[in-house]
């Protein structure tokens, strides 16, 4: 009897330990893979590059699907917002013209002014074309991957300083 009990309580720490070990190797949300703080670096960058590729493939395909993965609910109700006005939908056709209208990743391409990660947002801050301030793309964390979250002209900006003011203001007090 002894002998049973012993065995059905090896059992059952067995079983508790190996259902413990395989929900560790489930997938799940991670912490933000960035480190918080100003960022200048490379790897951090071409993350957020791969955002805005995916937020561009999507449009161009005419991808809602892709688009609503690739973005946050908070940007997509922005657009929603301002297509409403012109009484339009966030439909397919409307993802094709703004893969023409307005892509994100050439903004990647342009001069760094600053880089900013506070929890799990993340803004940067890049040099417009003929002097006209910064263009500021913002993204969240979600766990897996990172989600684009708007994009602004910042026209007061004039160097890395003035970013990095501007991106420490977008990472600190926009709400997921």
């Amino acid at each position: 009897m002894a002998s049973d009990r012993r065995g059905l309580w090896v059992t059952v720490c067995t079983s508790l330990g190996l259902a413990a070990l395989a929900f560790a190797w489930l997938p799940g949300p991670w912490p933000n893979p960035l480190p918080e703080g100003a960022l200048a670096d490379e790897p951090a960058l071409s993350r957020l590059r791969a955002a805005a590729a995916s937020v561009d493939a999507a449009c161009a395909a005419g991808d809602v699907g892709g688009f609503t993965a690739a973005t946050t609910a908070a940007m997509r109700q922005q657009l929603a917002g301002r297509l409403r006005a012109t009484e339009r939908r966030l439909d397919a056709a409307t993802l094709r013209e703004l893969a023409t209208a307005a892509p994100w990743t050439p903004w990647l391409q342009l001069p760094v002014l600053a880089l900013e990660v506070r929890g799990d947002r993340a803004a940067v801050a890049v040099e417009r074309p003929a002097g006209e301030g910064a263009q500021v793309l913002q993204f969240v964390w979600d766990g897996q991957r990172f989600c684009c979250d708007g994009t602004h002209q910042a026209s007061a900006v004039r160097d890395a300083s003035g970013a990095r003011a501007v991106l420490r203001d977008a990472v600190l007090r926009r709400e997921r």
